[in-house]
């Protein structure tokens, strides 16, 4: 429930017809079992078609058009990097573990 705040936090602001939390873990696990398929069907062609699972599952599950899957896809990629730098160390670069004692 935590990895979809982002993304519905992002449908919010784009404008989604239906915007809601369920549908916005419904969105990432669709996308999620298409990457598979994409995996099983294409082989190594899923490092190029994966963004498109997700974006056909954000367009259909949150009722954006096909831009506005672009963008809500953007927002939440910036909602996750500022998940990490809020929840995690505190700075991108990665030097060191989340928690320190």
């Amino acid at each position: 429930m935590v990895f979809s705040a982002p993304v519905w936090l992002a449908a919010r602001l784009v404008g989604a017809e239906r915007p809601t939390l369920l549908r916005a873990i419904g969105a990432l696990a669709v996308g999620t079992a298409g990457v598979f398929v994409l995996a099983l069907v294409t082989g190594p062609l899923v490092f190029l078609l994966a963004p498109l699972a997700f974006l056909l599952a954000f367009k259909y599950m949150l009722g954006t058009s096909f831009l506005g899957s672009v963008l809500l896809a953007i927002l939440s990629g910036l909602g996750y990097a500022a998940m990490g730098y809020f929840i995690g160390s505190g700075n991108f670069s990665g030097g060191g573990p989340a928690i320190s004692v």
